[in-house]
């Protein structure tokens, strides 16, 4: 991922929250959610791992700018 940059770590709700308002804004996010993928494969996981939130550089300053807007 040396293109991308991750930009927030944190619950399910605050990544739903920004994943919306930055599609709004044009910028796709790219989610990693390793407890979804563990279920869904049927292995364990880690409860208090967050799910993080990651955009390509040249989007960075944008998607940083709409997260310190909604005081997540």
């Amino acid at each position: 991922m040396s293109d991308q940059s991750l930009i927030y770590e944190g619950s399910f709700v605050e990544i739903k929250r920004i994943e919306t308002e930055l599609k709004y804004n044009g910028i796709n996010p790219i989610i990693i959610n390793k407890k979804e993928s563990a279920l869904l494969s049927g292995f364990g996981f880690n409860p208090y791992e967050k799910i993080k939130i990651y955009v390509f550089k040249d989007q960075l300053e944008n998607a940083k700018a709409i997260i310190k807007k909604l005081n997540i």
